[in-house]
C-alpha cells in the first residue's frame, strides 16, 4: 500500500480496502483498480456522494447514481426539487428527518431512528412535504426526494 497528499485529499494505492478500518471522521471515495487514471476519477466521484451519514463509498456501488455528478451544477441549482431542499437546508430538524424518512423509506423506522413518535416525524414530513410541493408519501414522490437531496448535496464539494 502507498499513500500521499495530493492536492486537497490523501491518496492511498492498495489492493484491498477495509472501509471499517477508517479512523472517525474520515471521508473516502473508492475507485476500481482497472487502472490508475479511471480508478483516481471514480474515487474523486465517490467522495463527492460521503456525508456525515456515508463517509466512505464505493463508486461500484453508485451505480445510476454517479450519472448525478456529471449534471452541471448550474442545471442542479435551476432545479425546482433541489433548490426546494436548498430552501429547507437551513433547518437542522427537517432536513434530518427527510434524510431519515427517505433513507429508510418508512414513517416508523424514522421515528424509532429519530426517537421521536411516528406522529411527530408524520407532522414534520407533512410540513416538509407542503414546503417542497413533493407527496412524500408516494413512490414517485420519495424517489424525487431522494434525488433532491443527492443532487443538493452534490453541490456543496
Amino acid at each position: 500500500m502507498k499513500a500521499a497528499p495530493l492536492a486537497d485529499v490523501g491518496v492511498i494505492l492498495a489492493a484491498a480496502i477495509d472501509p471499517a478500518r477508517f479512523p472517525a471522521g474520515v471521508r473516502a471515495g473508492i475507485g476500481a483498480a482497472q487502472s490508475p487514471d479511471r480508478s483516481w476519477r471514480q474515487a474523486r466521484t465517490a467522495l463527492r456522494f460521503t456525508g456525515p451519514r456515508e463517509p466512505v463509498v464505493r463508486y461500484a456501488d453508485l451505480g445510476a447514481l454517479a450519472l448525478l455528478a456529471e449534471i452541471p451544477k448550474d442545471a442542479s441549482r435551476d432545479n425546482a426539487d433541489v433548490a426546494a431542499i436548498a430552501r429547507i437546508s437551513g433547518n437542522p430538524e427537517d432536513m434530518e428527518t427527510l434524510h431519515t424518512y427517505c433513507a429508510t423509506g418508512s414513517l416508523r423506522r424514522a421515528a424509532d431512528l429519530l426517537h421521536l413518535h411516528h406522529s411527530s416525524v408524520a407532522r414534520r414530513l407533512e410540513q416538509v412535504a407542503k414546503t417542497l410541493g413533493i407527496e412524500l408519501t408516494e413512490p414517485t414522490g420519495l424517489l424525487r426526494v431522494r434525488l433532491a437531496l443527492t443532487a443538493w448535496r452534490l453541490l456543496d464539494d
